[in-house]
């Protein structure tokens, strides 16, 4: 009873880390299944952090806070969309300068309310509230990997992914696809990063930006294919490296520096096993990831 105990204790103290990285590295999938490099995925998990406790403290209400950091997010989503599809540009400079103008308006959102309010504990979720959110979470997974194996939209994001000039031969419309896809995928990555602070945390600062959990995520969504399911086990892993560090730390007696370099070190070696082994063939990324597609009108 005791064992079944302690796992349980386990898997409850990863939950909400779990959720967070699951929910954000789901989102930045959709968005790169479409064939969009997502440098600005950090930048847009700490600009989601501050919306969300700004739409807390406002309403009262985490649930609307939450709400707001999708919106927020999804926005910037459509933004970078349309510029990597219209424009002959770099998705690596897009997504970089995304990425900093996201600390920057980050900044803006939330460092003046937590200023004036201080403690947030009144404005986040319950601990009661945990399950319910992780039965949201999977079942907004499964949503997504029925909507991008079985359906038409689904077969179009892939397509604009694979190769988007063919598709476009085909008659699926890119630019509105990859919108779409945008939205969709950059929502779920604010609602994921919501639960950073209003969840997980249940605080907020400005030194949160330096602690690259969106990099973390961008690792998981590579390393799982991109995959809604695969991305679960995944999520857990790294849920647990960075939910336990200090645990790890006092096990292996190492130095307080050190331990918290353990879940990049954990990135390390799974973007290492995916670049080296058979991972890599069989969650290859799209054909067209990060290529520009431009089509230049042609005139008489």
């Amino acid at each position: 009873m005791n064992g079944l105990e302690s796992i349980l204790g386990v898997i409850e103290g990863v939950g909400a880390a779990f959720i967070t990285f699951y929910l954000v590295a789901l989102g930045h999938s959709i968005f790169e299944k479409a064939g969009l490099l997502d440098l600005a995925i950090d930048g847009i998990f700490f600009m989601s952090t501050g919306a969300a406790v700004l739409g807390a403290v406002m309403f009262g209400n985490p649930i609307t806070g939450s709400l707001i950091a999708a919106l927020v997010a999804s926005l910037f989503g459509l933004l970078m969309a349309y510029l990597l599809t219209t424009l002959p540009i770099s998705h690596g400079a897009v997504g970089l300068s995304l990425q900093f103008l996201g600390y920057g308006v980050g900044i803006v959102l939330g460092y003046p309310v937590r200023q004036q309010v201080g403690a947030l504990y009144a404005f986040c979720y319950s601990q009661e509230a945990l399950l319910e959110i992780s039965g949201v979470a999977l079942l907004l997974g499964l949503f997504i990997y029925y909507l991008i194996e079985k359906t038409k939209l689904g077969a179009a994001i892939r397509a604009s992914g694979e190769n988007p000039h063919a598709a476009s031969a085909l008659g699926v419309n890119v630019l509105v696809t990859r919108l779409i896809a945008a939205a969709i995928g950059f929502a779920i990555v604010g609602l994921g990063a919501s639960f950073f602070p209003l969840l997980w945390q249940r605080y907020w600062d400005i030194k949160v930006y330096t602690l690259g959990y969106g990099w973390l995520a961008f690792t998981i969504a590579l390393a799982a294919g991109r995959h809604p399911i695969f991305l679960l086990p995944m999520a857990l892993l790294f849920g647990g490296l960075v939910e336990y560090s200090v645990t790890i730390q006092s096990m292996l007696k190492l130095p307080a520096d050190v331990a918290k370099l353990i879940p990049f070190v954990g990135a390390l070696g799974a973007m290492l096993a995916y670049s080296f082994t058979k991972l890599g063939r069989i969650f290859a990324s799209p054909q067209s990831l990060g290529k520009v597609y431009y089509k230049e009108e042609k005139t008489v």
